[in-house]
């Protein structure tokens, strides 16, 4: 005679218990966490400061602070924008991602030449005030006549825009392509957050302090930039190069 397991009983109800099935979120943090160097990087926030000054530098600081706020959220939208076309944009042309890949390596390094080279043409002197009423209303409308050249393509650039495509082919899981989607609004938090205390910063870096970070910037994506063609040539020709020097690619 076979014994019964002693109290052997459902489980029913609001709280079954559910199999392991082993799900994992296989986010790639690398991935997002390059993704979001590189794109700070090449947005460039505090060395685009005095670029945005120059063009509001007849608003109060109300104002100013108003169309920070609505240019990254503009800023953001292209981003993502980019970010979920770049595949279908490229496909309609019919370019190849290793192409597209070593042709956005050569033209982000050309920025980082720029970078490593500019000077910021930012005068602190002469900002005037104005006295219009209700600040956002008149950043909402002053935000319409800076989208271009600010937002683009002077924060997103066809550096930015090939930067982007080429990490949203990189993306290989859901969790990571949202994760990705975070990284983009991180940037623009960061972007907001320098154009909102531009003034200050200026005060505190100066001309000099906006050259070193802008020169830095440029030494990082001058960097991303050849990265960025090694893997090209990876792909174009595959065992030329050592696997130990491809980054993030599959």
């Amino acid at each position: 005679m076979v014994a019964r397991p002693p109290h052997t009983r459902k489980v029913t109800g609001s709280n079954p218990v559910l199999p392991n099935n082993g799900f994992k979120m296989n986010i790639d943090f690398p991935l997002v966490l390059n993704f979001l160097i590189a794109l700070l990087a090449i947005l460039n926030p505090i060395g685009n400061i005095p670029i945005f000054l120059e063009h509001v530098n007849n608003e109060t600081a109300e104002v100013q602070k108003n169309i920070a706020k609505l240019l990254s959220a503009t800023i953001f939208v292209i981003i993502l924008f980019f970010y979920f076309t770049g595949q279908p944009f490229l496909s309609l042309f019919g370019i190849t991602i290793p192409a597209f890949r070593i042709a956005g390596g050569i033209l982000i390094m050309t920025i980082g030449f720029r970078l490593l080279h500019g000077k910021p043409k930012f005068d602190p002197d002469g900002m005037e005030t104005n006295a219009e009423l209700n600040p956002f209303s008149i950043a909402t409308k002053r935000l319409s006549s800076i989208i271009v050249p600010v937002a683009t393509p002077i924060f997103v650039g066809p550096g930015a825009i090939t930067t982007v495509i080429l990490y949203s082919e990189r993306a290989e899981s859901p969790a990571t392509t949202v994760c990705m989607v975070l990284a983009i609004a991180v940037a623009c938090l960061v972007i907001g957050a320098a154009l909102y205390t531009s003034r200050w910063f200026f005060k505190i870096l100066k001309k000099n302090g906006m050259q070193i970070v802008s020169r830095t910037m440029g030494l990082i994506l001058c960097a991303i930039a050849v990265q960025f063609v090694i893997e090209g040539v990876a792909q174009l020709v595959p065992n030329l190069i050592d696997p130990a020097y491809l980054h993030i690619m599959k």
